[in-house]
């Protein structure tokens, strides 16, 4: 029994957030008329995106840090992506390697902004969004460009009769358990609960700063390929609905807006309740004018979950 209330007072961040996802799903297939397949791939298309860029926001996260140039990076690599890419599978896969070293070169610049010139992320993020931007509307000043079908299809139709979505999402979550029990895994969750401990403990802050924001812009990178693939088209002001709804994610699954506890498979649920909240709403028929509304809402009260979370900590360290 101890083991069980222990288990549940851990985990009762991510079970909510799990719990809101199954009565969010559950009121969407209630209100559809027939629920099938093609519905099933939609909501696992439509999540993706902010899933894939949670991942890097959740790491950026972990050490007390937040990242504002998410949604102009996954803008700009949707925008380099939809303007290079062809028919030709060998361009294609050339266009996608280029497309992710972009996105390592922007998360490392802000790494290194922020852990070797001593800078606040939420200032050094917010100015780098600004430039990355700038730079998507160079590549693409209007919306268009090329998505070959077979890359879309690849990424966005099912395999075997399951949605290609999740079979990615299979394997984040395969390679962020993995992570978790890395080094550099380890060394997150200790610079965000402590970074000083973490440093005499023989940790490089600075290091693993730079690495947590390179992997953010790895996985920004990742989701504007999926993005592309999921709108066949580039714009340069598409992704900058992610930045907060990215932060949003994280926090409604659990991970504290401190550091240092929390983790990827919470934000997973937290994204896709995102993501879904907005069919339910379409299908209640509310205006598409409140809809940013009651994301604003969510976000919100995410954040004064995270902040209530931080404050029982403080409390009981007073009280110690």
């Amino acid at each position: 029994m101890r083991r069980r209330r222990s288990f549940f007072g851990r985990n009762a961040p991510v079970l909510l957030a799990y719990l809101a996802f199954v009565i969010l799903m559950g009121t969407y297939i209630g209100l559809l008329p027939r629920f099938s397949g093609a519905q099933a791939i939609s909501i696992a298309n439509q999540g993706m995106t902010l899933a894939i860029a949670s991942l890097g926001q959740t790491l950026v996260i972990l050490t007390g840090g937040v990242d504002l140039s998410v949604g102009p990076l996954i803008a700009l690599t949707n925008s380099v992506a939809a303007s290079l890419m062809s028919d030709d599978p060998v361009r294609v896969a050339l266009v996608v390697l280029l497309v992710l070293i972009v996105g390592m070169a922007c998360g490392a610049l802000n790494g290194i902004l922020i852990a070797y010139g001593r800078l606040q992320p939420i200032v050094v993020t917010l100015a780098t969004s600004s430039i990355y931007t700038g730079c998507a509307l160079f590549v693409r000043p209007r919306p268009g460009g090329y998505v070959p079908e077979w890359f879309t299809d690849a990424l966005t139709t099912s395999v075997a009769g399951i949605p290609s979505a999740l079979i990615l999402l299979a394997v984040l979550v395969a390679l962020w358990l993995a992570f978790r029990r890395t080094r550099l895994g380890v060394s997150l969750y200790a610079i965000g609960s402590s970074e000083g401990a973490a440093f005499m403990s023989g940790i490089s802050p600075a290091r693993a700063k730079v690495a947590a924001y390179t992997l953010a812009g790895l996985s920004s990178a990742v989701a504007g390929l999926f993005f592309t693939a999921q709108t066949a088209t580039g714009s340069a002001l598409s992704g900058n609905v992610f930045t907060l709804n990215s932060v949003a994610a994280v926090v409604l699954g659990g991970t504290s807006l401190a550091g240092g506890r929390g983790g990827y498979i919470g934000t997973i649920a937290g994204a896709y309740v995102i993501s879904v909240i907005v069919s339910v709403l379409f299908f209640l028929q509310v205006s598409p004018f409140y809809q940013s509304m009651f994301q604003g809402g969510i976000l919100l009260l995410a954040v004064a979950i995270g902040s209530l979370q931080l404050l029982r900590v403080k409390n009981r360290l007073e009280v110690l």
